[in-house]
């Protein structure tokens, strides 16, 4: 009988443990998905310099890839805790000519520090450290039609 007693004990506390972290288990905050494009950060106002692209960020199925309007990067990530989680980000090592070479360094950089984010609507707000960034969604391509 007194075995029995000490048993229920631990299994009663096991048995709140579990609901109560079950009651405070929160989700993630979803990635953005979709296609971005920058419209200005703190290391560019317009988001872009004239006569380059403008900065791209696309976000689908647990991988991003960036565009700088030099070089590109891909890798994959995830949200934690309100943040842009990106694993092992690959570039391309083109040398940019300045300015681009100093935004494209800060760009990917900010990709690579876990940036909070957030969405208003369809602009698309990173903010890490001193560096912050706002883009807008833009239109997925549509599908190619098969020729006949």
């Amino acid at each position: 009988m007194r075995l029995a007693l000490r048993l229920r004990l631990p299994c009663a506390a096991a048995v709140l443990l579990v609901a109560s972290c079950t009651l405070f288990d929160e989700k993630p905050i979803p990635l953005p998905e979709g296609r971005w494009e920058m419209i200005s950060s703190s290391f560019v106002d317009a988001g872009r310099i004239p006569g380059i692209p403008r900065a791209t960020l696309q976000i689908r199925d647990g991988r991003l890839s960036g565009f700088s309007g030099c070089n590109t990067g891909t890798g994959t990530v995830i949200s934690e805790d309100g943040k842009m989680a990106v694993a092992a980000l690959a570039t391309t090592r083109r040398a940019c000519p300045e300015p681009i070479g100093s935004f494209d360094g800060r760009y990917f950089r900010l990709l690579r520090d876990r940036p909070y984010f957030r969405t208003e609507g369809d602009t698309l707000i990173l903010a890490a450290g001193d560096d912050s960034a706002r883009f807008r969604r833009i239109a997925d391509k549509p599908a190619a039609k098969p020729q006949p």
